[in-house]
């Protein structure tokens, strides 16, 4: 007859929020024990487990072994019913029915499903722990270990022999679930090699050497910040029994080529930086002008209104070409009393992560209330002809192509300040980073709070990066006034 120590012995004294899903070897010893001191005739053990290698290690202990498999898949099973004589009344997914004698001295596979039903016929969710009495109930009941298999654990294998199945089957978990113990930095490595179709386990050092060559490509991991992700590489080896290959001197020599390579890459950036040039107000105000006058009668005079009203929107809201090209429908508003706008996350390694919304009061509205009513009709208007279904994205026409490119925001703001012959000065050039530095500029010199545009530029408060976007030799004009002079109002 079942016992309820042996059904309990996996479920109900196996602490922890994932126990269906983390791997047994850590818990032999205790099963073991469970099951030579109590005498159970059987054990529950988690769903999950079949379907890993290391199952095969419990399989080939059992004498017997009785499956239902339908191309390597189990049929599940629900238990209905117990009876006093240990024997179970199992139905079937397929409306097949049976009766199993869990005292036999053979190994079954029964699967359950995720609901029971409680005494008043209602469906609950299956909890991971539970009694005897439970079961009886009608609740789920998953694999089970019978005494057979309690028999060769007490006798012929003998701890010796456990402690060695254990270590086995140890090596076998690992090997199935290092993709999500060993956390992102090592499942980063793994896509790479699964990618580059190189071996993970055991990776060579020339693989290693690949990596790192692909992060400095990437651009988003700094020198400084590698030698996590090579210890990553080196603890799942070492834990798995192979030397960690991301070690030695050829290793030590790339990350210092990769630090030269980012200063090199980094000196270019900041001369690049300081030839780009600030978008004047007036620039904003010629192109914003024009968006309220062009009335677009082909889809290309379409993609000309998109691009002066983002480059008027970009600017207000201080944004960078990531928030502008991905901006969503739900996230602009723009009503009698005012307008209001959420940037999503920030990108930029030197950007503060932050969400920010940018709400345009009554009396500053008018800004922006008809360009965004004036670009949103025409916008609304193709797509209900185009008889397709319109997507989230603000900027998206029936012609695009669904993933933007990187330098939509180049080609955007060229476009509008190309068609109206708004030129940069002499030595510098336009770009999507203008608008940032353009609107970074002018509410400095309108008298914006730095506090104020720290928040609005999406920089953590007194940033240092922010220094790079402000001219101080810009003089105050009417036009700046005219985009952010409602900035100053509460100060």
């Amino acid at each position: 007859m079942v016992s309820p120590e042996g059904v309990d012995s996996l479920t109900y004294d196996w602490r922890g929020e994932n126990n269906w899903v983390n791997p047994p070897w850590a818990l032999l010893d205790e099963v073991a024990h469970k099951l030579r001191e109590e005498g159970a005739a059987a054990t529950v053990v988690a769903p999950y487990w079949p379907g890993q290698s290391w199952f095969r290690e419990l399989e080939a202990l059992a004498t017997e072994v009785v499956f239902w498999e339908d191309d390597d898949c189990f049929y599940p099973g629900v238990v209905k019913e117990f009876n006093e004589d240990g024997k179970a009344h199992v139905l079937y997914d397929d409306g097949d029915e049976e009766t199993l004698d869990l005292s036999k001295e053979n190994f079954k596979i029964i699967h359950s499903t995720d609901e029971t039903t409680d005494a008043d016929g209602e469906n609950t969710e299956r909890s991971s722990g539970g009694n005897y009495e439970e079961y009886k109930r009608g609740g789920a009941v998953q694999n089970f270990l019978t005494r057979s298999l309690c028999e060769r654990w007490r006798g012929e294998l003998g701890p010796s022999r456990l402690t060695e199945l254990a270590v086995s089957m140890q090596k076998k978990a690992l090997l199935d679930t290092t993709k999500d113990n060993y956390g992102p930095k090592a499942r980063r490595f793994i896509l790479f090699c699964e990618r580059a179709q190189r071996p993970w386990l055991p990776a060579s050092e020339a693989t290693v050497l690949l990596y790192i060559a692909s992060l400095l490509e990437d651009g988003n991991i700094q020198s400084a910040s590698l030698q996590p992700y090579l210890s990553a590489i080196n603890n799942y080896h070492e834990d798995l029994g192979h030397p960690g290959p991301a070690k030695g001197r050829s290793v030590t020599r790339a990350g210092k080529g990769m630090a030269t390579i980012q200063a090199e890459l980094a000196e270019q950036e900041e001369n690049i930086e300081t030839q780009r040039t600030w978008l004047p107000a007036a620039h904003v105000r010629r192109v914003h002008e024009a968006a309220l006058k062009f009335n677009p009668r082909s889809p290309e005079e379409l993609k000309l209104l998109r691009a002066l009203t983002y480059v008027v929107v970009a600017f207000v809201t201080f944004g960078r070409p990531d928030t502008g090209t991905s901006l969503s429908r739900q996230h602009v508003h723009c009503g009698d009393e005012e307008f209001s706008v959420v940037l999503l996350k920030e990108k930029g390694r030197r950007h503060h992560r932050v969400k920010r919304r940018l709400t345009i009061p009554w009396k500053g509205v008018a800004l922006l209330k008809e360009l965004i009513e004036h670009w949103e009709f025409y916008r609304d208007t193709a797509w209900s002809i185009s008889a397709k279904t319109q997507p989230d994205s603000y900027w998206l026409l029936p012609e695009d192509p669904k993933n933007f490119k990187a330098s939509v925001a180049n080609d955007r703001i060229g476009l509008a300040l190309s068609e109206l012959d708004c030129r940069p000065p002499e030595g510098g050039h336009f770009s999507a980073h203008s608008t940032r530095k353009g609107a970074t500029t002018c509410a400095r010199a309108v008298g914006v709070t730095m506090e104020k545009v720290c928040f609005l530029g999406g920089w953590s408060q007194f940033s240092s990066a922010v220094q790079h976007y402000i001219d101080p030799t810009a003089l105050r004009d009417t036009d700046m006034d005219y985009y952010f002079a409602w900035l100053t109002w509460s100060q």
